[in-house]
């Protein structure tokens, strides 16, 4: 019997799996929430801990490096703002986060469409 704390063999790599998967689907979301305007990064936070997106709430701890991350690649870029008094980052989709996020997107969908067509096969449920 495999214990739920015990990280190795099968559950080791459920963790991996799950993290990765997430990686590339929280970079997804992030560019699609701010496609088409700008956001503050707990604007962002807000709208991916809504009930409807439970699989994909974060942490002030994952998102901000997440957004750094996509602010070095390219993807975004980002200018402070201090609207309120406070000085804040204001993040938006750059014209290659917008070209790579349609190819994600087409990546992700295609893959999906094939791995339940697999699943079926299978029988898995």
């Amino acid at each position: 019997m495999v214990n739920a704390d015990d990280k190795t063999g099968p559950e080791r790599e459920y963790e991996y799996w799950s993290l990765e998967i997430r990686r590339g689907a929280l970079s997804m979301a992030i560019l699609a929430i701010i496609l088409n305007g700008e956001s503050y990064g707990y604007d962002i936070m807000k709208k991916l801990n809504q009930e409807s997106y439970e699989s994909l709430q974060v942490e002030p701890s994952t998102t901000y490096p997440l957004l750094r991350r996509l602010e070095k690649r390219g993807m975004l870029e980002g200018r402070w703002s201090t609207g309120s008094g406070k000085r804040k980052r204001l993040y938006y989709v750059t014209r290659d986060g917008r070209r790579i996020l349609r190819r994600m997107v087409k990546s992700w969908r295609g893959m999906n469409d094939q791995l339940a067509q697999l699943f079926t096969e299978a029988g898995i449920k």
